[in-house]
């Protein structure tokens, strides 16, 4: 007999080390909104839109030869979980992101649901 329940002993991780030295850690703020999670009411904070502004990671090619394209222009939501419902940013601000919370961050299939405890105006 399989174990059963595995997918509670299952992790598949998210190399945030990796993605911010592509990225160069520098985004652009698109949107945001208040969070707070409905499975534990102390998770507070503020989800962000964030747009990838750089990209120096090498994804090889695709089964038919073509080189496969970067992630610049890209968008991608993060959770930043420092008790604040409302960020200093607007729209088009460069920002760069502190604190990943490994924990509290999950990959499933394809979506990526990112924490991280701080978030600062690129270049401070």
């Amino acid at each position: 007999m399989a174990i059963q329940h595995s997918w509670k002993y299952t992790r598949t991780v998210f190399d945030h080390e990796g993605f911010l030295k592509a990225t160069r850690n520098l985004f652009q703020v698109v949107s945001q909104k208040p969070f707070q999670s409905k499975k534990n009411p102390e998770d507070k904070g503020t989800m962000l839109t964030l747009l990838i502004t750089h990209d120096d990671m090498n994804y090889g090619v695709d089964k038919n030869g073509r080189k496969r394209e970067n992630n610049i222009l890209n968008t991608f939501d993060v959770t930043i979980l420092n008790g604040k419902t409302e960020l200093p940013f607007k729209k088009g601000d460069k920002v760069s992101l502190a604190g990943f919370i490994p924990e509290k961050s999950y990959v499933i299939g394809f979506d990526l649901i990112l924490r991280f405890s701080d978030i600062r105006k690129a270049g401070n």
